[in-house]
């Protein structure tokens, strides 16, 4: 009898091709490779407020789905640490610039999920918030060195409620793993986690 695979590891083994390209993105490397500087790094949190403004609004409004509930965590929302970065990056007329087109497709799409196919907002919950606690960090440490920056302008990779992440991240693989699902649920959950890596990698294109 084969070993049952969870849901957890069906998306990290069904992206890990999709993730292994982001990590080499031109984007990435810039923060890899000392090449990151201030207006790029503040227009990437101006892209992310907008994708993830359309995300929390949407577990925001879902918090009383049966099953959407477990995914009402407000300890890993980005929006406020975003909107404090993007006023000290950009200035209190941030909100007045638009942020690159793709940013708004993802956007726009994570809000037709809410109205449309609310379970899928679980991969997206778990590609960009895994992430954040993961490589994320290792990014907030780059733009810190390169950029000169400590809290203000880095507040988005970081998450104050949160005090042991390793801990969060197994509790929020647990809440993955005991999602009760019927039959394609879970082929459609893998198939919109790709689709977040893709979105990713256009609004990745657009600010390189």
């Amino acid at each position: 009898m084969g070993k049952i695979v969870t849901l957890s590891e069906y998306l990290r083994e069904g992206t890990a091709d999709l993730h292994r390209e982001a990590e080499s993105s031109a984007f990435v490397s810039r923060f890899m490779n000392g090449g990151l500087d201030r207006d790029t790094h503040s227009r990437h949190l101006l892209a992310l407020q907008t994708i993830y403004t359309a995300l929390e609004d949407g577990l925001e409004s879902l918090k009383d789905d049966p099953r959407l509930a477990a995914f009402h965590l407000p300890a890993l929302w980005r929006r406020a640490a975003l909107q404090a970065d993007l006023e000290y990056l950009r200035g209190p007329r941030w909100h007045d610039e638009a942020p690159v087109p793709a940013a708004r497709t993802y956007a726009e799409h994570l809000r037709a999920l809410t109205t449309d196919r609310p379970l899928r907002l679980v991969s997206h919950a778990y590609v960009r918030y895994m992430g954040d606690l993961s490589g994320g960090q290792v990014l907030r440490r780059m733009a810190a060195r390169q950029l000169g920056l400590s809290g203000d302008g880095v507040r988005f990779y970081e998450f104050p409620e949160i005090s042991d992440v390793g801990a969060f991240k197994s509790d929020f693989r647990r809440r993955l793993d005991e999602l009760p699902l019927v039959d394609g649920e879970r082929e459609a959950l893998l198939n919109e986690a790709r689709s977040a890596f893709h979105l990713n990698a256009v609004m990745f294109a657009e600010l390189t």
